[in-house]
């Protein structure tokens, strides 16, 4: 994977020249981050909810007394200061953190996802940061902290190697729209063709179960035998995830999505039936090494009949960039 991923890096260097030449001006896909609340490490893999943010994503990381964590996923401003309990030794301030970031679902994991800083991390002032009684207040205020970064624990080691998400597009299968991150080759996008059978679009809509759903276009697919069927054809790029804002409504409104007859998610049940949200889904990037051409299936009950509709909002797909460090 590691070899795909460095290959893809080549690649985009040409579709960024190729997103010049076209011209494109379109506006890249909003920021998406993981989004869930009082997650243990045993549960981290059923934090699949994500939001749309137009500020930076963050993860809060809260230290229990037996050495355990709980973490918190979202978006939010970023604050210059957030306040420390005290120095506990030289890595953590405290037993609190939060660390914010500002790409695609980079708070799965920040440190994975930022790049390292090119400033070297060290004290302004040497003296008073060495002081242990100076450096006790001075760590637990956080401004203060930032004059002795070192001594308070506020550095990261990074590796030479750190990674980026990239949308390779994001369709609306209702106005048969589709963007795609800067970086990413055009080509992806006009590759997009949708089949569908017995699916209705809902347009312009007010009239609906509550009042979050009237800000949203979607396409209801209510029948055992509704699906929709998008082809298109990539540049290598390995595939890491897929995202879907849906809805189900009262009576599960199952459905089962596969991409080239490998199943994602069977009778898919776990949206929310009160709002259209976005859910993500990891990809097995082995199971697609070496293709280009792709069918990506969402069929109402195609394993087992239930009763409801599915309502279907956007479709997103993402791959990850490796960056080395030259520093």
């Amino acid at each position: 994977m590691d070899r795909l991923v460095v290959l893809y890096s080549r690649i985009l260097s040409l579709a960024i020249f190729w997103a010049i030449v076209e011209g494109q001006g379109q506006t890249s896909p909003i920021l998406h981050c993981l989004y869930c609340s009082n997650v243990a490490l045993s549960n981290l893999n059923r934090c699949v909810t994500l939001t749309e943010c137009a500020d930076e994503c963050y993860t809060d990381t809260q230290v229990q007394s037996d050495g355990s964590w709980i973490k918190q996923f979202g978006c939010a401003k970023k604050t210059a200061c957030v306040s420390s309990q005290g120095v506990v030794g030289k890595r953590e301030l405290s037993s609190a953190r939060r660390e914010f970031c500002k790409k695609e679902i980079c708070n799965t994991d920040v440190k994975h996802f930022q790049a390292p800083s090119a400033t070297p991390c060290g004290d302004v002032s040497a003296n008073d940061c060495r002081d242990p009684t100076a450096l006790a207040s001075i760590c637990s205020d956080c401004d203060l902290a930032q004059y002795c970064r070192k001594s308070c624990g506020l550095c990261r080691d990074h590796g030479n190697t750190w990674y980026e998400n990239v949308v390779l597009f994001d369709y609306d299968p209702v106005h048969k729209t589709c963007r795609h991150s800067a970086s990413v080759n055009p080509s992806i996008c006009k590759s997009v063709t949708e089949q569908y059978n017995r699916v209705v679009p809902v347009i312009n809509n007010n009239t609906t179960l509550n009042a979050a759903h009237a800000k949203h276009d979607y396409l209801i697919l209510a029948q055992p035998d509704s699906y929709l069927n998008l082809h298109f054809r990539t540049n290598g790029e390995p595939l890491t995830n897929l995202q879907i804002s849906g809805c189900k409504t009262t009576g599960l409104g199952r459905v089962d999505i596969l991409l080239n007859n490998n199943t994602i998610v069977e009778s898919y049940n776990q949206t929310s039936k009160w709002d259209l949200g976005w859910q993500i889904h990891k990809l097995h990037t082995n199971q697609y090494l070496n293709v280009q051409d792709y069918n990506l299936h969402i069929r109402k009950d195609a394993t087992s009949i239930s009763y409801g509709h599915y309502w279907l909002s956007r479709i997103r797909l993402e791959s990850v960039v490796v960056h080395h460090s030259h520093h």
